[in-house]
């Protein structure tokens, strides 16, 4: 996988390099998107590389959780079962629009068998890069080239994403099985001759702490990749806005970078959209306490839950880099910036 995004590096970065040189701003956009969506693969990668041992003990915790729940995985199954949706409606989603933007150059050769005209329609590649080769000559090697290297982009970014969504919902279902214990443990609390029994509060605090721990190695593992993932994909938005608007006078062309732009679009939603979830759930935890009948309990069982509120009132926040946090919000503050900079860019080029 390495080396076919490195094969495919190589002729846009060539490509990137001699429209600089001669002052062709509408070619150096061109490329700028494919290098950017090459980029965030290999940060993907290197990351999982990097946190191997991190993503290890996830792993671990997972496998531990599923065994030891007997009486409780029904929230384990509601909360990850959200999870594995939103997986697979994202991997369907980017698949189908690899599949269209497969067949988008394939469009012209199609038409030429199906309404052929006195001459040859234009062809044209998936990407605009150099070669160093006739590229109408060796046009279906070069096509066949960036195919194979567009799967293995989307494959890459399918895998990663939707494993690290599984391993996201799964910390939020620890929040809201330690929600459910709270509720339970105050509702139909076993009284011994001492009175109530804390052995179920003791549960509650001991889930508590796995959750916070579990979501302290998410967050570890993925703030630095968030940083540049993010950080490169508003630049693969603005460059490929840009270029949509340069091809308006041509449709097809038009179309398959709208197809791409929509992409990135979507794998910034998508990632965005785990950190979300686990701010809202790590909350909710705080609600669940505070409708519990924590009342009817004893001072120091009452003085544990409200430290354990106290804390739950603090979001568990994913961040990229410490600076920009990973949720709705942001992502459309984002997708303004990118506007405003496809706006500077566009004033430029005029």
């Amino acid at each position: 996988m390495l080396f076919s995004l490195i094969s495919l590096l190589i002729p846009a970065i060539s490509q990137f390099y001699s429209s600089i040189l001669k002052k062709n701003m509408d070619a150096t956009m061109e490329s700028v998107p494919i290098m950017v969506t090459i980029i965030v693969c290999k940060i993907k990668l290197l990351n999982h590389k990097i946190n191997k041992d991190k993503f290890d003990t996830l792993f671990d915790l997972i496998k531990e959780e599923w065994e030891n729940r007997k009486y409780e995985t029904y929230i384990l199954n509601k909360v990850t079962k959200q999870g594995n949706m939103l997986a697979r409606a994202y991997r369907t989603t980017l698949l189908s629009f690899m599949v269209v933007f497969l067949l988008l150059p394939l469009f012209p050769l199609f038409m030429d068998v199906v309404l052929p005209l006195n001459e040859t329609r234009q062809r044209q590649q998936m990407f605009r890069l150099k070669y160093f080769t006739n590229e109408d000559q060796y046009f279906f090697s070069i096509y066949l080239h960036s195919a194979w290297c567009s799967f293995v982009i989307v494959v890459i970014v399918v895998s990663i994403d939707s494993l690290y969504m599984l391993v996201v919902y799964h910390a939020c279902s620890l929040f809201a099985m330690c929600g459910y214990q709270v509720v339970e443990a105050t509702k139909g609390s076993n009284e011994d001759n001492n009175g109530i029994s804390i052995k179920p509060f003791q549960k509650c605090i001991i889930m508590h702490y796995k959750a916070l721990q579990f979501y302290q190695l998410i967050d570890d593992s993925s703030r630095l990749s968030y940083f540049f993932q993010v950080l490169f994909n508003m630049i693969g938005i603005t460059a490929t806005a840009v270029q949509a608007v340069m091809y308006l006078h041509r449709p097809e062309e038009a179309l398959r970078i709208a197809v791409f732009l929509i992409a990135q679009q979507f794998h910034l939603l998508i990632i965005t959209l785990p950190g979300q979830m686990l701010v809202d759930q790590s909350l909710h935890l705080a609600t669940d306490i505070y409708y519990s009948a924590w009342y009817q309990m004893p001072k120091n069982i009452q003085k544990v839950l409200y430290m354990m509120q106290i804390r739950s009132s603090k979001p568990c926040k994913l961040t990229a880099g410490g600076l920009y946090e990973m949720n709705i919000e942001n992502f459309g503050i984002t997708f303004k910036t990118c506007m405003s900079y496809f706006t500077m860019l566009l004033s430029l080029k005029d």
